[in-house]
């Protein structure tokens, strides 16, 4: 019980003096010496689109060896893709240690975290990528919760080493990858191909040699093919012995299997909902990696081709907008929800037609102004108002999460909000507000 009351008193203590402009973030840790060392945390960083993803800027203070708070000035906040970033569009992610993303935080069963973290006002977590996977606060006491890191930050000297690692693979592998945190955790490429060094009765071993930078944070796994979609089925392996500079790995299983022979282009054509000025794909064949992320050709008849190439089968989802993973496709009748990743297999799906009922978001450049006979649309006081409502009305922040919805007819008055700029959207038509 006394444990109990001075955690209170401490939390009370560091909390207590927030202001009005103090943006607080508290999280709960693991530290469970029973468990591996992705279970265990020595030093908590936050890092998002408030300094620009600089993870090697924000250190939070310790409460307890579970509890870690941080407190933020949001006037110091800056500029994230031209917005300012303020509470109500905030985007983070929590990590063990600073300046490398092998410490950032992970799913329960060592899954990637595709979803930013966003500030709900209860400082809780909510991933709209998969809802299943949700690792929200306790209670409504405003804490963050991690399960398990990447990898734990530790207190020692990196060690820079040329390593070696051999991997016994089924017999169907015809070709091996290895990624990890020595390529930035990148799609395979030829590169990280591996070389096969013997064939069993049992299985297969490949091999590879490579530089570390630091072989305690060093991270991995195989891929049986050039694509995320043959990623191994167990989690990622961490290098077992740093004092040793080679190592042997065993993976049982893998979520497909590459065949060369197998392979060719899947051409996508996409009917788009109406408006629908330009679109984008993303997918296992890209590496989920946004930097890649493909336009599709606008085609006379307003529908939007893609290709593929040279790719045994995809997984894939399209969006309306290129700067954020908010903007993705809807789920059919469901216009609020994100669609499910969308597959094709070659040479099955070498051809396919393809329906978006809805985008999950407006996309900011498709927003046109509204009717001006129709509505009077201003600001006052920092709350966005609508005169002429007839049916619903809705303010959006700029990455398209809802902040208010109102049914009504006659005069929208929003309440107080942060400055940046919004969405109003008013009986079915939008139009982008900038609040000063």
């Amino acid at each position: 019980m006394k444990k109990i009351f001075t955690l209170m008193i401490a939390l009370l203590s560091i909390f207590g003096a927030a202001n009005a402009a103090d943006v607080v973030f508290n999280v709960v840790v693991p530290n469970d010496p029973t468990q591996p060392k992705t279970h265990m945390t020595n030093s908590v960083w936050i890092v998002g689109s408030f300094n620009g993803w600089n993870n090697n800027e924000k250190q939070l203070s310790k409460v307890d060896d579970t509890h870690y708070t941080i407190t933020m000035d949001d006037a110091t906040w800056g500029i994230d893709n031209g917005v300012q970033v303020t509470t109500a569009n905030v985007q983070y992610k929590y990590l063990s240690g600073p300046d490398d993303w092998g410490y950032v935080e992970k799913l329960a069963d060592g899954g990637e975290k595709h979803a930013n973290r966003v500030y709900t006002g209860e400082n809780t977590w909510v991933d709209p990528n998969d809802p299943t996977k949700t690792e929200t606060s306790i209670g409504t006491q405003g804490k963050d919760t991690v399960v398990r890191w990447a990898l734990t930050w530790e207190p020692v000297e990196p060690i820079p080493m040329q390593v070696t690692i051999d991997a016994f693979v089924p017999l169907d592998v015809l070709q091996l990858y290895i990624v990890g945190t020595f390529n930035g955790w990148k799609i395979p490429t030829d590169t990280t191909q591996m070389t096969l060094k013997e064939t069993t009765a049992e299985g297969k071993v490949y091999t590879i040699s490579f530089f570390s930078t630091d072989v305690n944070k060093l991270q991995y796994k195989f891929c049986a093919g050039p694509a995320w979609d043959y990623e191994q089925t167990t989690g990622n392996f961490i290098y077992p012995d740093v004092t040793q500079n080679t190592a042997i790995e065993v993976v049982t299983a893998f979520k497909k299997y590459f065949d060369p022979s197998q392979t060719g282009n899947i051409n996508i054509t996409a009917t788009v909902p109406a408006g629908t000025e330009r679109v984008w794909i993303m997918g296992s064949h890209l590496g989920w990696d946004w930097t890649k992320l493909q336009e599709g050709t606008k085609n006379i008849d307003g529908t939007f081709s893609f290709v593929a190439t040279n790719v045994m089968s995809i997984e894939y989802r399209l969006y309306n907008w290129n700067t954020a993973w908010t903007h993705p496709e809807a789920k059919d009748g469901e216009p609020t929800v994100e669609r499910p990743n969308r597959t094709a297999t070659y040479p099955e799906d070498a051809n396919i037609s393809i329906t978006v009922s809805a985008w999950r978001n407006v996309a900011p450049s498709a927003l046109k102004e509204l009717d001006a006979d129709k509505y009077k649309i201003y600001t006052s006081g920092k709350k966005v108002i609508v005169e002429g409502v007839t049916t619903k009305a809705e303010l959006f922040d700029i990455s398209g999460r809802i902040i208010t919805s109102k049914v009504l007819s006659g005069t929208f008055k929003s309440e107080i909000l942060k400055s940046g700029l919004y969405i109003i959207k008013v009986d079915g038509q939008a139009q982008k507000i900038s609040v000063k």
